[in-house]
């Protein structure tokens, strides 16, 4: 779900954490009630197993049975149930709570570095489409068109644009789709065979420059 939806995920566990807070300032007649009512839904550990599949069936396909609010629903149950067995049950006080401040700002963190690997990729994926591009007109003996603010290439959701640089071969890029903006850089130094790539977020105007702090991994998130 955290990769799905970086900024849902989020919401769902402040949620969590919320109620996790909530259950151990509860009184002891408003936390049995809740763990009544939670035992009763989920009679059996197994049932806590939304997926209940075997080992090597992949969870992303498994999930894709149930809705995004199921899930959630589910969740939430879990770490409740988890809250108040803590209270209640003696066996469980040792226990760590499900949630955490802690974690919460570790992932208030992490969902950005998710953004950005996501935001990267797509930019690299448009700098591909465009390099692409550039070489099927110059296999025709054709150059890209630039034109004052006009995009040197465009589709139905991708605007690219030639931004002048002093030092590097620059172009904007503006995801229609969603709105966002990026900056794209190379430069080939004496002393390298391959060029020095960097990527940026932007404005609409391709002044600003945003590290993208990204995850160092290849697969497509």
């Amino acid at each position: 779900m955290v990769r799905l939806d970086p900024d849902r995920y989020l919401h769902l566990y402040r949620e969590a954490r919320a109620a996790d807070i909530a259950i151990g300032k509860a009184d002891k007649a408003s936390q049995e009630a809740q763990h009544a009512a939670i035992s009763d839904k989920y009679r059996f550990y197994q049932d806590f197993d939304l997926i209940g599949t075997r080992e090597h069936v992949l969870y992303a396909g498994a999930l894709k049975m149930h809705s995004l609010e199921d899930i959630e629903a589910h969740y939430l149950n879990i770490v409740k149930f988890h809250a108040l067995q803590r209270v209640l049950d003696e066996d469980w006080r040792m226990r760590s709570d499900a949630t955490s401040d802690s974690d919460l700002e570790h992932l208030e963190k992490y969902i950005q570095k998710i953004k950005d690997t996501k935001f990267r990729q797509r930019l690299t994926a448009a700098v591909d489409e465009l390099t692409a591009y550039k070489l099927a007109k110059y296999q025709l003996g054709q150059s890209l068109s630039v034109m004052p603010k006009a995009p040197v290439y465009e589709t139905g959701v991708l605007a690219v644009y030639d931004v002048p640089h002093f030092a590097e071969i620059r172009y904007g890029f503006h995801f229609k789709d969603t709105n966002e903006f990026g900056l794209y850089g190379c430069f080939y130094p004496d002393d390298r065979d391959k060029p020095i790539r960097s990527f940026y977020r932007s404005d609409r105007k391709f002044e600003a420059e945003i590290y993208l702090d990204h995850l160092r991994i290849d697969e497509p998130i």
